[in-house]
């Protein structure tokens, strides 16, 4: 009877320590379970902190290319998450503690990022702006030149038309004279003069022309030069000169003034010459007006 009694205890007794191995071969293979699940989640996010610095990286790179003004602080921006990504991946253990502390950097420097890439971000569009406002007052500043260039071709031409119309009027303003005629002439002892062909005899020239009406000319006073001049150029009588519209010193032999009033004028000059001045040849008889030379005749003496 004792002897079935033990056996029986026997027996449960090894139930009992079959449960309770069961039991802790249980509890092992879940938190086996619980540990590798744990690391899996470790991992996951070590690699989801490492592609999100990635990604950040790329984006900088982006920013960093077109964004010159901000390039410096950009490039620095990077290289800080390079170092960081690196870091990560480079991490052997992991733990809640470890990863934590990685997350919470992650997300300081997300921050710090986004307002530098808002920044930049704002420079890129204020530079876009001004880039065109720049374009848009160089095509303005380029459509004023043209118009100052063509205003400036209209005023050429106007100029010249100008011109053109001051010395057409310049020329019909300038005085002209009729045929200029002349005689030698010799003073008789009453004191009246005659014509005469010999040069012995020659006291004076009578030089006669007209000046010719003119509307527009201006009115007034008109200087008139009277040059006689031998065949050998000398000026009979000349000791005083003046200069002629091509800017030569002429010597003139007489002078008069001519009260012009736009109309038909004769002009009749009496030029008394030096004794023994005169002798046989040809003589020139030159008219200026108004320093011009308007005409010219010649008087052959015996």
């Amino acid at each position: 009877m004792e002897s079935t009694k033990q056996n029986n205890g026997s027996k449960i007794t090894i139930i009992i320590l079959a449960i309770l191995l069961a039991a802790l071969a249980f509890f092992a293979y879940q938190n086996y379970q619980k540990n590798k699940n744990s690391e899996e989640a470790l991992l996951e996010e070590k690699l989801q902190i490492q592609a999100d610095l990635d990604a950040k990286i790329v984006e900088l790179e982006k920013a960093i290319s077109d964004n010159t003004t901000m390039e410096d602080e950009l490039t620095e921006a990077k290289n800080n998450i390079v170092a960081f990504r690196d870091s990560v991946k480079d991490l052997k253990t992991l733990n809640y503690k470890i990863i934590r502390r990685y997350k919470h950097k992650l997300a300081v420097l997300e921050a710090s990022n986004n307002k530098l890439l808002k920044l930049s971000d704002s420079l890129k569009l204020a530079n876009f702006n001004l880039s065109v406002e720049v374009d848009s007052a160089h095509a303005n500043i380029d459509r004023q030149a043209e118009t100052i260039q063509q205003q400036a071709y209209k005023n050429d031409s106007l100029a010249a038309q100008n011109n053109n119309l001051a010395d057409k009027v310049s020329k019909g303003a300038a005085l002209k004279i009729s045929t200029v005629k002349a005689i030698a002439m010799k003073e008789r002892s009453n004191g009246q003069l005659k014509e005469t062909t010999r040069a012995s005899r020659t006291d004076a020239f009578r030089t006669s022309f007209k000046i010719r009406e003119n509307a527009i000319a201006e009115p007034g006073l008109k200087k008139a030069h009277i040059v006689i001049q031998n065949a050998s150029g000398k000026v009979i009588g000349g000791v005083e000169s003046f200069t002629d519209s091509t800017g030569q010193d002429v010597l003139f032999t007489d002078t008069t003034d001519v009260d012009y009033q736009n109309q038909d004028i004769e002009v009749i000059a009496v030029t008394t010459v030096p004794n023994n001045s005169i002798t046989k040849g040809d003589y020139y008889i030159k008219v200026y007006i108004e320093e011009k030379l308007l005409g010219t005749t010649k008087v052959s003496l015996k």
